[in-house]
Order: C-alpha cells, then structure tokens, then sequence
C-alpha cells in the first residue's frame, strides 16, 4: 500500500510539475513532495540531468533542481520546478546523497520548515549498520577523569 502511495504522490507531482509555468502561477495545488523520508539504497543515484529552467513565475520563486528520488525499486528523475515556501523565511535544503560504506543514504530535498523522517528501510539498515560499533569501546561513565 505504501509503495501504491508512493508511486501515485510520484506520479501526480511529475504531471504537476510537467505544466507549464503560467499554468503553475494559476492554479497552486500543495501536494507533497515525493516523500518526505530518509531511506537507504544500496546503489548510488545515476547522474544528475541536465535542465531548462524556465522563466521565473513570481520574485517569491525559487528554482528548485531536480534530483533523484530513491524509493524500494529504484531511482526515478524529479524533474526542476520553481516553488516557493508556503512559510515566510523557509529556505530550501538541498536533496542529499550521503555514501556510507556500500550504501546511499538519501535525504530528499525539503522546505526548511519540513521535517523528514526515517523510512521503514533506513531505520532497519541503521540499526543493522549500527549494530556492534559501540562493543569493545570505553563509553563516558567507564573512562577515568583526570
């Protein structure tokens, strides 16, 4: 169901985002980003596009770029959009893709004012990941104080 969730809310915001922009200055539909979670792949996300940036709808818009969006099967291209904060002062966090050994964590790029949380997937593999890396290591409260 939440893979079904996440691929409609995908394919909405890329048809959404397709529009042209005086289509987009007309109408303002507040649909979520394609997913507001950290997740885990196990492959690293394919280049980054190239893009038109059309012209700017609004002084309030930012150009946000596009960026790779993980989910369970894969990369899939979240074309550039202009957008802007529906919160005075929100600025734009830029999409991440942070390596860590054989994995990629993805944090999607998000409103300031936005919150991400851990997907199902990130929290088993950092709990996996994290598994051991405390044992044989002095903590605060066994360590001598000088």
């Amino acid at each position: 169901m939440k893979t079904l969730f996440n691929t409609v809310a995908t394919a909405t915001f890329l048809v959404l985002t397709s529009l042209p922009a005086t289509s987009q200055v007309q109408v303002r539909v507040d649909i979520p980003l394609p997913g507001l979670e950290i997740h885990v792949a196990h492959n690293a996300p394919p280049r980054t596009r190239s893009e038109h940036r059309p012209s700017r709808p609004g002084r309030d818009y930012l150009w946000v770029r596009g960026f790779w969006h993980w989910h369970a099967s894969g990369w899939d291209w979240v074309p550039g959009r202009w957008d802007r904060p529906d919160t005075h002062g929100a600025k734009w966090v830029k999409t991440r893709y942070v390596r860590q050994g054989a994995a990629y964590v993805y944090q999607p790029g998000h409103w300031s004012n936005q919150h991400l949380i851990e997907g199902d997937d990130y929290r088993s593999w950092k709990a996996e990941h994290n598994k051991g890396q405390h044992r044989g290591h002095d903590n605060d409260s066994n360590r001598k104080k000088h």
